[in-house]
C-alpha cells in the first residue's frame, strides 16, 4: 500500500474555509480514482494549524497513475489550496498492514 499525505498550514480564519473546500474536492475528484482505498481530511486538534489529506492506494502503480490523472489536476487546480499558507507532501509505503 502506498499513502500519500499532505500537510498543509491554514491560518485559524481560514480553516472553516478550508475544511468545506477540500472536503468538497475530495468528494468530487476522488470518487472514482482506480486503486484509491480511502481519502481522508484530518483536522488539527488544540489550536494547531496543519492540516493532513491522507490518500491510501493499493500500490505504487495506482498512486502513479493517479498522479498523472485528469482527477489529480481537477484536485491541485481548486482554489482550495490558495487558502493554505503552505503545503508539503510526504509519500510513504506500508512496511506493516493491520
Amino acid at each position: 500500500m502506498i499513502t500519500a499525505v499532505t500537510e498543509f498550514t491554514v491560518a485559524a480564519p481560514a480553516q472553516g474555509a478550508f475544511e468545506n473546500n477540500c472536503t468538497a474536492s475530495m468528494r468530487a475528484t476522488l470518487s472514482n480514482v482506480p486503486g484509491l482505498r480511502n481519502a481522508r481530511l484530518l483536522r488539527p486538534r488544540k489550536g494547531a494549524h496543519g492540516y493532513l489529506a491522507v490518500l491510501n492506494f493499493e500500490d505504487d502503480a495506482a498512486f502513479t497513475a493517479y498522479t498523472s490523472s485528469e482527477a489529480f489536476r481537477a484536485a491541485h487546480a481548486d482554489p482550495t489550496h490558495s487558502l493554505s499558507d503552505d503545503n508539503r507532501v510526504t509519500v510513504f509505503e506500508a512496511v506493516t498492514q493491520g
